[in-house]
This record gives C-alpha cells, sequence and structure tokens, in this order.
C-alpha cells in the first residue's frame, strides 16, 4: 500500500478534516435538504451533497494515493464543488447564516477545492512522465461503484422530512417491539454477515480501505448532526452540547476511523468489546420515540447503530483483531476513567446551562425506570454524583465486555473446529 510522504497532501487533509467538521456546526448544511422546491435548489443540493462525500475520499487520495479516489477527486469532486459554489444562493436562503457559518462555508470548499487542484496537478504530471506513476489503473465501473456508495452514505437523513404529510402516516410510525423495531434488529444482524461475507475473498489492503470508506462515512454523519440539532432536538439531545460524541455510542464512532487508521491492534479490540454490546442494547431498547420511520431521529439511529455493530464486529472478523484477556484487563481502569470524566463534564455543561441536563453516557440519570442515580447521593461543591451509581455503570459495562469477549471466544473455537473438520474429511 503507496502512503503519500508529501507534506502538502498531510496538511490538505488536515485542512479538509477540521473544516468540514466546523462546516457541519452550520444548521444550513442539514437544512438546505429539505428545501428542494425550485430547480436551483435540487441542483445546488445534489451538487453540495457530491462534494461532502469528498470528507471520506479526498484525505484517502491525499494520504493513501488510493486510484479511485484520485480518479473520484478529478473528476466528479471537483466539478461538483464549482457546480455548489455557483448555486450557493438556496444554500443561504434555508436559514441565516452567522459570518462563523459563512467562514466554515468558504473554508471547507477552498480546501476541497486546493486538494482536488493538488490532485488534478499530480494526475496531470504522471501522465506526463508515466515513469512517476505509482497507481495501478482503475476502472470507471469500480470508481463509480465506489462513488455510488459513498454517496448513500453521506446521504442527508432528514431528507424526507420536507415532506409532512410522510411524517404523520401511521403504518410508518416506529413502535418499540413493533415490525419496525423487529425489522431493523434483522437489518442490523444481515448487513454484519453481509459484510463478512464480502469481505471474505478480498486482499488485506482492500480490506482496510472498505473498512476506512464505512468509518468514514459513519464519522460524517455523526457530524452532520451538528447541524440538525442546531434547529430541532434530536431524540432527547438538545442543541450543540446534548449532540457531542460523548455517549458510548457516539464515542465510538468518533474514534473508529482512527483505530482504523492505526492499525493497533489494542485499540481495535477495546472498541470491539465496547461498541459491539452498546450497539446490540441500544437497539433492544431505543430511545427513538413515536416517530415516522423516515423521520432523522429513527433514520440516523438505525443508520449509526447498524453501522457501528457492523463495522466493530468486522474488526474481528475482517482485519483480524483479536481480543483476549489482556485487552479486557485494560477496561479495569479505563471505563472507571471513561465514566468519570464523563461525570465531570456532564457536571461543567450543567455549570453553563442548568436548565438542560445532557446526561452523557448516563452518569445522571438511569437509563431504566429504577433512580439508582439517588442511592447514597454525594455532593463536593457543585458537583452532586451517586458513586455507588457510578459504580453500577462501570460493573455494567465491563460485564458486557466480559460477555463479548466470551461470545467472541466461544465462536473463534467453534469456526476454528469446523474448518478443522472439513479439511480431515477432504483429506
Amino acid at each position: 500500500m503507496f502512503t503519500a510522504k508529501k507534506a502538502p497532501a498531510y496538511i490538505l487533509a488536515a485542512l479538509i478534516f477540521v473544516f468540514a467538521v466546523w462546516n457541519c456546526f452550520a444548521a444550513n448544511v442539514m437544512e438546505q435538504f429539505v428545501h428542494f422546491y425550485s430547480v436551483p435548489s435540487v441542483i445546488g443540493g445534489v451538487a453540495r451533497w457530491i462534494g461532502l462525500t469528498g470528507f471520506v475520499i479526498l484525505p484517502v487520495a491525499l494520504l493513501f494515493r488510493e486510484p479511485r479516489c484520485r480518479v473520484l477527486a478529478v473528476f466528479v469532486i471537483l466539478p461538483a464543488i464549482l457546480a455548489g459554489l455557483f448555486v450557493s444562493a438556496p444554500y443561504f436562503a434555508a436559514h441565516r447564516a452567522t459570518p462563523a457559518e459563512f467562514a466554515a462555508y468558504v473554508l471547507f470548499n477552498a480546501s476541497s477545492f486546493a486538494a482536488c487542484l493538488y490532485l488534478l496537478s499530480e494526475y496531470i504530471r504522471e501522465r506526463f512522465f508515466p515513469e512517476r506513476l505509482h497507481d495501478r489503473g482503475v476502472s470507471a465501473r469500480s470508481a463509480a461503484a465506489l462513488f455510488f456508495l459513498l454517496f448513500l452514505g453521506c446521504a442527508p437523513l432528514n431528507f424526507f422530512m420536507q415532506f409532512p404529510a410522510l411524517m404523520r402516516v401511521t403504518w410508518l410510525r416506529f413502535r418499540l417491539f413493533g415490525s419496525w423495531h423487529i425489522l431493523f434488529v434483522v437489518m442490523l444482524v444481515l448487513t454484519t454477515l453481509f459484510l463478512v461475507r464480502l469481505f471474505k475473498y478480498k486482499t488485506q489492503e482492500e480490506k482496510f480501505f472498505a473498512m476506512l470508506f464505512l468509518s468514514g462515512a459513519l464519522f460524517f454523519q455523526l457530524a452532520a448532526r451538528f447541524s440538525f440539532v442546531r434547529l430541532q432536538d434530536y431524540q432527547t439531545s438538545h442543541g450543540i452540547i446534548g449532540a457531542l460524541p460523548l455517549y458510548v455510542c457516539s464515542f465510538g464512532i468518533a474514534l473508529l476511523p482512527f483505530a482504523i487508521l492505526s492499525r493497533s491492534h489494542t485499540f481495535r479490540c477495546i472498541l470491539f468489546l465496547i461498541n459491539t454490546p452498546g450497539a446490540i442494547i441500544a437497539f433492544v431498547w431505543p430511545t427513538i420515540g413515536n416517530f415516522s420511520v423516515l423521520h432523522y431521529n429513527t433514520t440516523y439511529f438505525v443508520y449509526s447503530h447498524v453501522l457501528l455493530f457492523a463495522i466493530t464486529a468486522n474488526l474481528v472478523a475482517t482485519l483480524g483483531a483479536r481480543p483476549s484477556f489482556v485487552h479486557f484487563k485494560k477496561l479495569a481502569y479505563m471505563i472507571p476513567c471513561y465514566y468519570f470524566a464523563m461525570l465531570l463534564l456532564n457536571s461543567a455543561a450543567l455549570l453553563g446551562n442548568p436548565s438542560y441536563d445532557p446526561n452523557f453516557s448516563f452518569v445522571s440519570k438511569s437509563p431504566l425506570p429504577v433512580p439508582f442515580e439517588k442511592l447514597f447521593p454525594l455532593r463536593i461543591g457543585h458537583l452532586s454524583f451517586s458513586p455507588l451509581y457510578l459504580l453500577i455503570l462501570c460493573a455494567v459495562q465491563f460485564a458486557l465486555a466480559f460477555l463479548t469477549l466470551a461470545v467472541c471466544r466461544l465462536l473463534t473455537e467453534l469456526f476454528s473446529d469446523r474448518k478443522k473438520s472439513s479439511s480431515v474429511s477432504s483429506d
């Protein structure tokens, strides 16, 4: 696998990441997709939607010179950026932008444009000087397939909210343990098995890039949630504070691309032990509420948790992460540190706005109808908490990680025994 060694590539990749996340704090990023009421709004919205896929495509093209991403950057992302800038009026008409939001819009597009020009210059140089060519050829079909998948992966999950009638259709309402709930659980299982099957005969390089693309699209949707909550609540999350990735699942989503990029065996194993059971528990008792399955409250929840479970499961099944008791022992100090940090951050959020408790990772209120958080409360200055309740949270998380490790080891032994028996029978 070729990795870029030029400083401009690293700088441009870092700038795109920073400015893209900053840009996602603007309400217009998501609000534009519920204002498709004219031809310019549709053209501009689709162009910017394509441009947003650059969040995933451009860093991979810059850092790893992935052939399909380089082609897409030059022939798809670059024209889309220019088209989106040319039809910017509907974007700013969707919601009044602040000077900071306008600056983020300009800087994100400027950094993406600069990256595309940089990749275009490399493409032209390699055409004139073939001896500098590092990449193998890439077919238009494979590049188009990758773009189509990333285009869907970075889709605006609030798109159907521009049709109020759909939000009121009775049979589209989500109900706990109803038919939609069961369907989403089945989707979680089938998506995971499909990815395992899909990756089975891929090379290690293909597996790495596929997982990187999936985790990148998932991270993008996490960042885009900041835009949505500017104007509406996401489930019980209110405003930017409520959308911070300071809950177990969202924290895992934020770390996932970096775990894949780092190639750290320990990093990947720990994420698997924490986020795989976390995604399952979230699906068993989701906090979606009685919303339409086409509402953002449902679409984001299902998309993020299905993909989180599928990717973390494939850290083991595809990328070869093998969790052991060594990794489990590390959680003995990592889990208490995490919950203590969440307690401090939640207390800081309450000091800033006493009327809203974000309840990061449930540190101030139990997710169950039993008020465990009121057991033997302790007050230190402005900080009030129940040490016993925090201990319960840590114990539950630790128990889930142990159960995940046990199931993983059991499945590994079963599959290894099956392979041995099949090889013996073939002999």
